[in-house]
């Protein structure tokens, strides 16, 4: 709260030759900086959670969450990224654009509260919905509705490059969640998830409050009337964004909706347990590739041969990054789960998180291979590969999960991002180049396996392993040339 102050007490823009580049280096930075702090707390939060929970409660709690994550990205329709752009084309019109937004969004979430009761019920019918967990829901949804209120003020401040202001005051409402998170789990409230759907509601509602007053004071706009036609525009328009981001979301949490009536409630808390650590190094090519993208739209306008470098780049580094990482985390997992959720999370997280944690070599291949295909116009293709993906994840744990739980679903989450990678590949060697992999991946591939002898032959001691097999991991990269000009 004394940062915000302070940033509105003594930060001005200066009209010169140099705005913009200090306004795209001012919005970067703070929003990184702050996505990363936030992340930070929740993970702090987790570790509290996760022990008065056990993986039970746990196991409710990110149950909940995966149906309401469902949800949200139907609600939100993509709209925001829609607003932000045209917003940022004609600022006269914001007040019309937000309102029909607005319209729009305040219609879906009217259609989604019939289809949150019908999936509560399908699940209530098969036993696999307690009254706790339906309780929960039903806060988590009266919750969506102020959370789409704050992403449309968030498109604006967007829009207009003060990104400080909803991401500054998403910190402080994470702090206050956190507090209240705390007061509600411990005694004398005790109140379970239940408590923190609570939490969340109200926080929600402060959000999209503090979101609108900033907003009145900060941005001159004035909302105007329903238009039904620009309404049907929008909605065209968002559509394909809202697709590729609903199959995204359920490529990476189907497995929760599959595991509890499959596994259990206990398999879901244990599952998700090694599932944060994975979210947690999946920032690192979502922030890279995002700082990437602008330069691969350019050179693919300019010059593909640029553009095929920089893609080959970008694929050595995040694969040298990501072995030592899954290595690392193979030889921690066990302190790893302790440190995050204590000993009634073990050893079955560990286990969980051992294999999860080798998705990410392909996992961050596809990240930025993604981000190539939209830079070349490919965002249609998108969508087909995202639909293969989805139905091999949903297939393939119908199969895993009954025969082997948690460990077939994180099993999975490896094999399903192979079924992204050979159609994401089949467009790039089709509309970019076909890609030496030898020559870009043997290297690391050398290099990784050094550092996994070293951390066997001293796996006794987990965290010296780790230090040591580091170390040997990039004197093998150094020797074999893999750091050369001109990257």
């Amino acid at each position: 709260l004394a940062g915000l102050w302070a940033w509105g007490r003594f930060y001005r823009e200066v009209d010169d030759e140099n705005a913009q580049v200090r306004r795209v280096a001012k919005n970067s930075a703070v929003l990184m900086f702050l996505s990363l702090l936030n992340r930070g707390i929740d993970f702090v939060f987790a570790m509290l959670r996760l022990r008065i929970l056990g993986p039970i409660g746990e196991g409710s709690y990110a149950f909940v969450i995966s149906i309401y994550g469902f949800f949200e990205v139907v609600v939100r329709f993509g709209l925001g990224t829609l607003l932000t752009r045209d917003i940022a084309q004609e600022k006269d019109q914001a007040g019309r654009y937000l309102s029909n937004v607005l319209g729009l969004r305040l219609l879906l979430y009217a259609l989604s509260i019939p289809a949150v009761i019908l999936v509560a019920g399908i699940y209530a019918a098969g036993g696999d919905l307690s009254t706790a967990e339906a309780q929960a829901l039903a806060l988590f949804m009266i919750s969506l509705f102020f959370a789409t209120l704050s992403d449309s003020f968030s498109a604006v401040f967007i829009a207009y490059e003060e990104m400080e202001y909803p991401a500054g005051i998403s910190t402080a409402i994470v702090v206050a969640k956190v507090a209240l998170g705390g007061l509600v789990l411990l005694p004398p409230f005790s109140a379970g998830f239940v408590g923190l759907a609570a939490v969340s509601l109200a926080m929600n509602i402060v959000q999209s409050v503090w979101l609108w007053t900033s907003m009145r004071k900060r941005i001159p706009l004035r909302l105007g009337g329903l238009d039904r036609a620009l309404q049907r525009t929008m909605a065209i328009q968002a559509f394909p964004l809202m697709l590729n981001h609903l199959l995204a979301s359920i490529f990476w949490r189907i497995d929760f909706w599959l595991l509890k009536p499959l596994a259990g409630t206990a398999s879901v808390g244990i599952y998700s347990a090694g599932v944060k650590y994975l979210d947690g190094f999946n920032v690192i090519p979502s922030y890279f590739t995002i700082a990437l993208f602008p330069l691969m739209s350019r050179y693919a306008k300019d010059s593909r041969e640029s553009l095929v470098r920089a893609y080959e780049l970008a694929i050595r580094l995040l694969v040298m990054v990501a072995l030592p990482i899954a290595i690392s985390v193979t030889v921690l997992s066990t302190p790893l789960i302790r440190v995050l959720g204590g000993s009634a999370f073990l050893p079955d997280s560990a286990i969980a998180l051992t294999i999860l944690i080798w998705s990410i070599p392909i996992g961050f291949v596809n990240s930025v291979t993604q981000y190539a295909l939209i830079a070349i116009g490919q965002q249609r293709f998108l969508t087909k590969a995202f639909v293969i993906g989805v139905v091999f994840n949903i297939s393939a744990n119908l199969v895993m999960i009954p025969r082997f739980g948690y460990k077939g679903a994180a099993l999975v989450t490896i094999l399903s991002e192979f079924s992204l990678f050979f159609p994401f590949y089949y467009a790039v060697r089709k509309h970019l180049t076909p890609l030496p992999w030898v020559d870009l991946l043997w290297r690391q591939a050398v290099a990784a396996v050094g550092m996994g002898v070293t951390a066997y032959l001293l796996h006794r001691s987990p965290w010296v392993a780790t230090g040591v097999s580091l170390v040997v991991y990039a004197g093998l990269l150094i020797l074999l040339g893999t750091f050369r000009n001109p990257d």
